[in-house]
């Protein structure tokens, strides 16, 4: 018997194969408001602290292209400065209310450690977009839908649960959709 009659008949033996899982494709995007907003309170200064922010308002829209590819616009529309329990140049300590996903900045200095006196202006640690692992385990705990991070005046890095879990895990991710809208 051909190999590939073999194959069909051993999958009508033990059953269809599993169905393809979705193609995601994500977007983040920030309004103008929340974009003004945090271009405004950028510094450059290599010794500040990162900051923390929590998305007020945001809009999850998926968008199906066909049966096994979904495009997904995740809109920030508002966002609030948090209380800060603590903070220096290589993280910051903050709580969103739970379901608000949360923003913080990255600094322009590449520091050893959490003291000020050992930051530089620029090196390899400067204006990183890449999330942590603190970044990724703290979203996946809180079960937010995204978190974003802002490494310069002008960009913006979202990142998403699925980006980090293996994948057999993304099924259990909520994803909470703003009911503001």
């Amino acid at each position: 018997m051909h190999r590939s009659a073999i194959a069909v008949l051993t999958l009508g033996i033990l059953g269809a194969a599993p169905v393809a899982r979705a193609q995601v494709v994500r977007y983040g995007v920030l309004d103008d408001p929340a974009r003004s907003q945090l271009r405004a309170a950028w510094s450059e200064d290599s010794t500040q602290s990162e900051r923390g922010y929590c998305v007020r308002r945001a809009r999850i829209i998926a968008h199906p292209i066909s049966p096994t590819a979904v495009d997904s616009v995740f809109r920030v529309l508002e966002v609030t400065p948090a209380k800060s329990t603590e903070a220096d140049p290589n993280h910051v300590e903050f709580v969103c209310a739970a379901g608000t996903p949360e923003l913080h900045t990255h600094t322009p200095a590449t520091c050893i450690g959490s003291s000020t006196t050992y930051c530089s202006a620029d090196g390899p640690g400067a204006y990183s977009c890449q999330p942590s692992r603190q970044d990724y385990e703290k979203l996946i705990r809180r079960g937010d839908p995204f978190g974003v991070i802002q490494c310069d005046r002008r960009a913006f890095r979202f990142y998403y649960p699925s980006d980090f879990l293996a994948h057999g895990d993304r099924a259990h991710i909520p994803i909470r959709p703003d009911s503001s809208s």
